[in-house]
């Protein structure tokens, strides 16, 4: 039904992994007996099929079974995805697939029966009078739980959702069946049972091919074995039950003449299933596009002015480069290709290639900081502040954290393919809301080197393709960076065209880009106001932005002072060229006399100007606190340099006024033990990220777990605030019909 299809499997693997289940199944029970045997010599201690074998193999079968998962997930990417789906079928099916599985189990017993009374079947005798066995039916309840329950389960897991799943995604579906049920059979570890085991593997194989319900081949299985266990008990009075004392039906049941009747319920019950399910369509593995041609022109390394909205405006598409236009049209047909490929990408392959850029970006850290210093050699020359510089700079510590940012991604759960919501119609339609990559994603940024790689993991473990178009400030150390991620890609054989740096900071580079509507799917911009402004006017691509980062904190009449002097100086100075460093500042009235000083006393001491108001002034004034008067100006104004501006507010309504009218709804914080007073605070302010108690900094996708952030979005459509993986992808429905044709 409606899911996510399993990790394709080849047959080598899927007999690889049967053998691996069975290796911890043989292995876990070898411990076991040894241990009893030691414990033996040592006192008295019961034979491990004096205890409860049946309850043994169950338990034993479900570690198997977890085993096998983590294997499989580490290996190839995680099976659990869609898999509760798959559990769902059509209730339409359950009377054809009961009356196919007690068909099959009357035969299966009648087949025991007569092999057991065969003069030329003598030597299979004693598999069939096996101890082991015998001695499970002494645990009457447990036998039943193991049978009916845990193996149906497990089982099936394995052998048709993992394995016969994995298969059907290769192609030819009758060799699917065939060795899914041969490894199945091989899971009994049983000769004697190898007919009837194959048997009941082909079958529920089939099934699952024609409806890919997993719940319906459980069932199947559980209710196969009920009617074997029942019906074996019936035909040996002394182990069954009183109520289950019925010799004489049971032989009936399974006698010559009635097995026709079974053979016609199995023929019955595959005939209904032929006729309500459609016949699955043909298999198609996807097309992989071919490369494309390289590009006629070489990497540009001419570097020209900082981009700036002036600038970028004088521009017109009459002035560009013919030559360039194709490049970069080249690079965006080359990201579609890839983005193709990306989409169905196992989860443990994009994840190898995180970690493989995590490995060699401290194995590099001698080029990329050669790299790095020079942009900053020319820092000053192209008119950079220090705040632009600190945000250039890599320094260890930076370098130590984009790795543990990459390696977090490869940590987080893979958004593709999960379903958001699934809906059953009325007319047996399945219909599976599941989140899929937006695409080709292509940002555009100016002095962030963290960026370069934040972008390129968040895409890369979502399915999208990057398209990276960095300032002529990071040009060698994007540069630098970019030759990372292409190694990492490579290295685990991903497609090359996966990230992509525009290979030159050509303004009319940038206009070619935002015109490429029918290639790529979304813009990013980070970057200043100027910049952000352009793209959202000029593109013809969606555009998710924020403009500016114009954080408020605001200091309650009831904060406590030793927390608002910290969290309002580490939200300002602690790294005040960034979008979430504080700009503004606020105070309660009736608590300003008390917190003011203190906090700007620790932040004149951090090196910050004070932009006052009157009333803020009236206090510092009499405190001898530095200070220089506001202008309107500076109420909205976002300094991203140490310069806070401060007022004095009338109560927490004036201060949700003034932010919601001021800030820029990227991130504000309030300060306060008043739990009332914090509550309608952040359900008043209307920002991308509401804090309390805490500072404005932590509005970050690494802080919030995210791993690393693309943006930190104020829009309202699609996304808000940081974002993650999920942030990046769209969705699409999927759905499931069983011949279903609309009147």
């Amino acid at each position: 039904m409606a899911s996510r299809l399993p990790n394709p499997v080849s047959v080598g693997r899927a007999v690889a992994l049967t053998a691996i289940f069975i290796g911890i199944q043989v292995g876990i029970t070898v411990l076991a007996i040894g241990s009893i045997a030691i414990a033996r010599t040592i006192g008295d201690f019961p034979d491990l099929f004096a205890v409860n074998p049946p309850l043994f193999i169950a338990v034993v079968n479900s570690i198997a079974l977890v085993s096998v998962v983590t294997i499989e997930r580490n290996w190839r990417g995680s099976v659990w995805s869609g898999a509760i789906a798959s559990v769902r079928f059509d209730p339409a099916m359950i009377v054809p697939a009961a009356v196919a599985a007690v068909g099959l189990a009357l035969l299966v017993l009648a087949g025991f029966q007569w092999l057991y009374e065969a003069d030329w079947a003598e030597f299979l005798r004693p598999l069939l009078e096996d101890d082991s066995w015998a001695a499970m039916q002494d645990h009457s309840w447990s036998l039943l739980f193991l049978a009916v329950i845990i193996a149906p389960l497990t089982e099936e897991f394995l052998c048709r959702r993992i394995i016969l799943g994995g298969l059907l995604q290769q192609g030819r579906p009758g060799v699917a069946i065939l060795t899914s049920a041969a490894l199945f059979s091989a899971l009994h570890l049983n000769l004697a049972q190898i007919p009837a085991t194959f048997l009941v593997g082909l079958l529920i194989g089939w099934i699952y091919y024609r409806t890919r319900s997993l719940g319906l081949c459980i069932g199947m299985h559980a209710s196969h074995n009920l009617i074997v266990i029942l019906l074996g008990w019936m035909l040996e009075p002394e182990i069954a039950p009183t109520w289950l004392r019925q010799t004489e039906l049971a032989e009936r049941l399974i006698s010559f003449p009635a097995t026709f009747g079974a053979a016609g319920l199995l023929a019955l019950g595959v005939f209904l299933t032929r006729r309500l399910t459609p016949k699955p369509a043909p298999f198609s593995p996807p097309v992989v596009p071919p490369p494309l041609p390289p590009a006629a022109l070489s990497p540009c390394t001419v570097l020209p002015l900082a981009i700036d909205s002036a600038s970028l405006a004088a521009v017109s598409p009459s002035n560009m480069s013919a030559e360039l236009a194709s490049l970069v049209t080249s690079i965006a047909e080359r990201a579609r290709a890839a983005s193709h490929v990306l989409a169905t990408v196992p989860t443990a392959q994009k994840n190898a290639a995180l970690l493989k850029l995590a490995e060699l970006i401290p194995v590099a850290a001698d080029k990329l900081t050669e790299a790095n210093a020079k942009d900053l050699a020319a820092a000053e020359e192209n008119g950079l502040t220090q705040a632009q510089i600190d945000r250039l700079t890599l320094t260890p510590a930076r370098l130590e954290q984009l790795a543990e940012s990459v390696r977090q991604v490869a940590g987080l759960p893979d958004p593709v393919g999960e379903a958001l919501e699934t809906t059953t119609r009325p007319n047996g339609l399945v219909i599976e809301k599941r989140r899929v990559p937006i695409g080709v994603i292509g940002i555009i940024y100016e002095a962030r080197p963290n960026v370069t790689i934040d972008c390129a993991i968040l895409c890369l473990k979502s399915g999208n393709a990057a398209i990276l178009r960095g300032g002529k400030e990071i040009f060698h150390t994007n540069t630098a960076l970019a030759a990372l991620i292409a190694e990492a890609l490579a290295a685990t054989e991903l497609p090359a065209d996966a990230v992509q740096l525009i290979p030159t900071t050509d303004r009319a580079a940038l206009n070619t880009l935002l015109k490429l509507d029918e290639l790529i799917h979304c813009i990013i911009p980070r970057g200043g106001e100027g910049l952000i402004r352009f793209v959202a006017q000029n593109s013809t691509i969606p555009v998710i932005k924020h403009y500016t980062g114009v954080c408020f904190v605001y200091l309650d009449r009831a904060a406590d002072p030793e927390l608002a002097t910290a969290i309002t100086v580490n939200a300002k100075v602690q790294r005040p060229g960034v979008c979430n460093a504080a700009e503004q500042l606020l105070v309660d009235a009736e608590a300003a006399a008390t917190l003011l000083p203190g906090v700007s006393r620790a932040l004149r001491q951090a090196g910050v100007e004070l932009r006052v108001d009157s009333r803020a002034a009236e206090i510092l004034a009499a405190d001898g606190v530095p200070h220089v008067a506001a202008t309107t100006e500076d109420n909205t104004a976002e300094y991203l340099g140490l310069i806070m501006s401060i007022r004095v507010v009338d109560d927490l309504e004036a201060a949700i006024t003034i932010i919601n009218r001021d800030s820029s709804g990227h991130s504000d914080t309030i300060v306060t033990t008043d739990a009332e007073a914090a509550a309608r605070f952040q359900a008043a302010v209307d920002s991308s990220a509401v804090f309390w108690n805490a500072s404005t900094r932590f509005n970050d996708g690494f802080e919030f777990g995210f791993g690393a952030e693309i943006g930190i979005s104020t829009d309202r459509l699609h996304a808000r605030g940081p974002m993650g993986l999920p942030e990046l992808c769209s969705y699409k429905y999927v759905v499931t019909g069983t011949g279903q044709i609309r009147e």
